[in-house]
């Protein structure tokens, strides 16, 4: 045979596109030319392929070796072509005799060491996850075992190195068994570990450590509904009024992602080169990028198509400390993602679409000086660079936001414990515990009844259907009406607090949207250090 095929996988974006790895050995001068529009990482792969080769006791062959990679339009990036380039060349070379047949279709991606062995490839977790939704076995690196772990896929194999895959062909040939039982007994070894499916671990609420916050009863009454409806949250304090700790404890109070969810975010974190963190993996993330951050690590982008941080937050939290120091058009593009849930991409080389369904939490402080609402200091800026410093956030931003609070300074008071033994400080960590055990469960249930009364979280209904969704009568839609004129706020915003008082509601176990939970939605969106920009 002086012609092979093996099947591998390019990483587009978040996607796994197939690629025909296609090897033809020719009389001539011997070479190793690589087509099918090759990066400069691909294009070492030679080097690579030819000492892995050699390194493991098999022969490069003596003679003119083309290798194609098909579709040839497609850009071809990293290492990940290097099994498939090298086990194509052998089967060319006839030297893994009686082995074509046997891994006829089998996809293969790795990186090749010098010496033989494989290294973890990026997307490995979408590459399974394409795999079989084809129904083709696959063969991946040992090293991305996480990967493996998650999407416990019983034709997928994981190989140390191209020798392994060359003693898997002569234990074939010699015991006469089918690459079926090879993989079906991988796939057992990597079971004993653990007994279960590790996507089936619940995290229950000892697994999450909660902070206890003092005071801000107010504030944790707006994390309780931002979390159990999804709502976009936008927090104002001076410094050290505990901003911080609300961002990161809302994502603690999210529910675990379901199966689907954890693999969606899996492939995400795969895709960006990211550890997947198999004993977390059912925890929502939370990204918080700097405020230096550029537009491309925000929404994603670059000459690689990249996920940026409102992607990796999909499925959880987006926290934007220090709003009004990232720059204007930073902010502005997370408008689309917003609204649409997904981020396009557009260059030159390719046009990806990203998912992007995430929370926004962001904290700022009112003034430059940061102490415009605080009690026990004076603040020392003029009414022109307040405005200044509010305006650096655009009003169609702030319009996104769901709820806008203040989160005043606490007292030294508040601040300190009350405890005067070990024995009631025990006893009070005790009852915070419960307490957040208790919220954590009751938002998990407000989300769960949202779905299947909707199919969606309240932060998702759409315009059309609030009216039925908030039971409006004639005398509802009179008082929300006033309330409305009250505020000014923008249709915009009158959607997002009829979508609130659906989740307060819910969230308080009441079946009818009544007029105190619009009154209590409504109250979320006056905030007066941001007068004038709702």
């Amino acid at each position: 045979m002086t012609v092979a095929s093996i099947p591998s996988r390019a990483l587009l974006g978040i996607d796994a596109v197939e690629v025909m790895v296609e090897a033809h050995l020719s009389a001539g001068l011997p070479g190793f030319t690589l087509v099918g529009l090759p990066e400069t990482a691909v294009k070492e792969s030679r080097e690579r392929v030819r000492s892995a080769i050699i390194n493991s006791a098999l022969e490069f062959p003596d003679q003119r070796v083309t290798v194609n990679l098909a579709p040839a339009d497609l850009p071809k990036a990293g290492g990940r072509y290097d099994l498939a380039i090298a086990v194509a060349t052998l089967v060319a070379s006839e030297q893994i005799e009686g082995f074509a047949e046997a891994i006829r279709g089998i996809e293969m991606l790795g990186e090749l060491a010098l010496d033989g062995g494989l290294r973890p490839v990026p997307g490995v977790v979408q590459a399974l996850l394409a795999a079989r939704k084809d129904g083709r076995a696959i063969i991946v690196p040992a090293a991305n075992r996480e990967a493996l772990e998650i999407v416990d896929y019983s034709l997928a194999l994981g190989l140390d190195s191209l020798t392994e895959l060359t003693a898997l062909s002569i234990k074939l040939k010699a015991d006469g068994a089918t690459i079926l039982a090879v993989f079906n007994a991988a796939r057992a070894a990597r079971q004993k570990p653990q007994q279960r499916d590790p996507l089936k671990k619940r995290i229950d609420d000892a697994c999450v450590q909660f902070n206890p916050i003092r005071g801000q009863a107010r504030a944790l009454r707006a994390l309780e509904i931002a979390a159990a409806g999804g709502h976009n949250l936008l927090m104002l304090g001076p410094p050290g009024s505990g901003k911080t700790l609300l961002a990161t404890t809302l994502s603690k109070l999210l529910p675990p992602m379901t199966r689907d969810e954890v693999l969606e975010v899996a492939s995400i974190r795969s895709a960006a080169r990211g550890q997947l963190a198999l004993g977390s993996a059912a925890l929502r993330p939370l990204r918080a990028p700097h405020h230096s951050a550029t537009m491309p690590s925000l929404v994603g982008g670059g000459a690689d198509a990249v996920p940026g941080d409102i992607t990796l937050a999909h499925r959880g939290v987006l926290f934007l400390d220090e709003l009004t120091e990232f720059k204007p058009g930073v902010l502005n593009a997370l408008r689309e993602p917003l609204e649409a849930g997904k981020i396009t991409i557009s260059r030159a080389k390719y046009r990806v679409v990203f998912p992007a369904n995430f929370q926004l939490v962001a904290a700022m402080n009112p003034c430059p000086c940061g102490y415009a609402s605080d009690t026990r200091r004076s603040c020392r800026c003029s009414k022109e660079r307040v405005s200044a410093y509010l305006g650096k956030v655009s009003g169609p931003l702030i319009d996104r936001f769901d709820l806008i609070i203040e989160v005043p300074s606490l007292s030294h008071a508040e601040l300190l414990s009350t405890q005067t033994s070990h024995t009631e400080a025990a006893q009070s960590a005790h009852k915070e515990s419960q307490q957040w055990a208790r919220r954590r469960r009751t938002i998990a249930d407000c989300r769960t009844m949202q779905s299947q009364r909707q199919g969606a979280l309240n932060s998702d209904i759409k315009a059309s259907a609030l009216e039925d969704a908030c039971q409006l009568t004639d005398a509802k839609k009179a008082m929300l009406v006033k309330l409305l004129e009250d505020l000014k706020v923008s249709a915009r915003g009158a959607h997002r607090i009829l979508r609130m008082a659906r989740t307060i509601a819910d969230y308080d176990g009441d079946t009818e949207v009544g007029e105190r939970h619009f009154l209590e939605a409504a109250s979320y969106r006056r905030c007066a250090a941001m007068e004038g920009l709702l």
